[in-house]
């Protein structure tokens, strides 16, 4: 189990907000449990982490850090953005 680090949750906290700055029309359910259980910080499982890294690592073309608008952007934070990829990319590095 891996306890998730705060640039994560405060990714996926901005995430959440921009959400609802945006009437909450950027995500599903998934994606806003995704933010729920980072931001609470739950410890996260190897199952969870290469989910994560997959996910982050297909979508980061969708990412524009400065159209805190777009939709892709505001997904991609949801799962903790740029510092859950690096993070979740680091434990599978060491995890073989």
């Amino acid at each position: 189990m891996y306890k998730v680090p705060a640039t994560v949750k405060a990714a996926a906290k901005k995430g959440l907000r921009l959400n609802k700055e945006a009437g909450n029309k950027c995500n599903n359910r998934i994606g806003q449990r995704r933010a729920v259980q980072l931001i609470n910080r739950n410890e996260i499982s190897l199952a969870t982490v290469k989910k994560m890294y997959s996910y982050l690592s297909r979508a980061k073309t969708y990412y524009q850090p400065k159209n805190t608008g777009a939709c892709g952007t505001i997904s991609y934070l949801l799962w903790g953005g740029i510092p859950a990829l690096t993070w979740t990319k680091k434990i599978l590095k060491n995890n073989g």
